[in-house]
């Protein structure tokens, strides 16, 4: 099971990705829409702030959702982790006004659901702030690895986050992944993990984790396979 972003991917999503700093002239900066729905960043709220009791580890700003149908709005605040801007992935903490944690969801930066562009903009007023670029996205990175027959549902590797890394006792490989749901037009994220030794014998096991490091589900492979799960595997394991 692959937990579900806050917000879905929507067919028609326009994403800003704009700097919340960088607009002086507005008070609210549209960051994300769809046919239902709208997301600003209010100017000149974002801020370095602290998370779980450590200081100066995150980043927040408020803002305004619109329902389009219902003609109201409502309001909060976003965080993100700082390490995560670097790093190109994490999640986006939603907080109501008092700054009392209300739910999370995960993001990518430069991706192309609401919540990655409510996280990526978080990191481009940091970014704005300090006069530095955290992270720089080079193109091509994602790369479709499996396609479910009949549902056509995606499974994508980022190709730029694989890396060699102990799990469990042993060493693996870890990389980030994408599922687009074609139905539901949703697309969730995760850290696929497979042991080196797994990738040498030619079967075994692939875990998938949650962006915290927990372990969601797992599956058995076997690299001559045809199955998805097969699929994904011996596209990791050719970086072995």
């Amino acid at each position: 099971m692959i937990a579900k972003c806050v917000w879905p991917l929507v067919a028609g999503v326009s994403l800003m990705g704009a700097a919340i700093a960088e607009e002086a002239d507005a008070r609210w900066v549209e960051l994300a829409a769809t046919d239902a729905a709208a997301w600003y960043g209010k100017t000149g709220s974002g801020r370095v702030t602290n998370v779980d009791g450590k200081k100066g580890n995150g980043y927040a700003y408020v803002y305004q959702l619109e329902d389009k149908k219902k003609h109201t709005y409502s309001y909060g605040q976003v965080v993100v982790l700082l390490e995560s801007c670097p790093k190109g992935y994490g999640y986006v903490y939603y907080n109501d006004t008092q700054g009392q944690y209300v739910n999370k969801g995960q993001f990518v930066r430069f991706g192309d659901t609401v919540v990655d562009a409510l996280g990526s903009a978080a990191c481009a007023s940091w970014d704005s702030e300090t006069g530095k670029r955290s992270r720089v996205e080079a193109e091509g990175t994602w790369k479709v690895v499996a396609t479910a027959k009949g549902t056509g549902n995606r499974f994508s590797l980022k190709t730029d986050t694989v890396r060699k890394a102990p799990y469990d006792g042993q060493q693996a490989l870890h990389v980030l992944f994408a599922f687009e749901d074609v139905t539901a037009d949703t697309t969730d994220y995760g850290e696929f993990v497979v042991p080196l030794a797994d990738c040498r014998r030619g079967y075994g096991t692939v875990h998938e984790l949650d962006f915290s490091g927990q372990q969601v589900s797992k599956s058995d492979f076997v690299l001559d396979g045809n199955s998805v799960i097969s699929a994904i595997a011996a596209n990791m394991c050719a970086y072995n």
